[in-house]
């Protein structure tokens, strides 16, 4: 296989979504397609098996980047580092934004919920308020059918 083959199999086109991982026998970069989140694949360059990282359940579709690292014996093309750094940082701020947005609209939520919650303590008090009213009332009625059913008529 001619080198610029052999650079052009090894050079894939990072996307959206895609798993950044090192293989953890001679650190050779590597990316999978979400889909593959938890597979067992072969390394590209020491052929060792490998399980592909699943992203965090608090984010399923942010992908894990890893830093570019040459392989072992081996040097990578700079320019290909540069670009698998460059699709990781994208990436890295594409993630920022999304957590940032969430970040937002759970702070709005909270809002709206800690108001909701102060409305609601609000009127369970008067709620209990006026509980607490016809209840000294019920007693007092109570108090006033004893009394009336322990006269003797005259």
């Amino acid at each position: 296989m001619s080198n610029d083959r052999k650079q052009a199999t090894e050079m894939t086109e990072i996307r959206e979504g895609d798993i950044l991982f090192d293989c953890p026998y001679c650190g050779k970069n590597m990316a999978i397609e979400s889909a593959g989140s938890g597979l067992m694949v072969p390394c590209a360059n020491c052929g060792r098996a490998v399980q592909v990282p699943i992203p965090d359940a608090g984010t399923p579709e942010a992908p894990v980047a890893a830093v570019p690292r040459p392989a072992a014996g081996g040097e990578e093309d700079p320019q290909a580092v540069i670009r698998q750094l460059d699709a990781a940082l994208s990436m890295a701020n594409e993630q920022i934004d999304r957590l940032a947005a969430e970040k937002e609209a759970l702070q709005e939520r909270r809002s709206f919920l800690e108001q909701v919650r102060s409305s609601n303590a609000e009127r369970l008090d008067r709620i209990a308020a006026e509980l607490a009213s016809v209840q000294d009332a019920l007693d007092r009625a109570v108090a006033l059918l004893a009394e009336a059913r322990s006269e003797k008529p005259v």
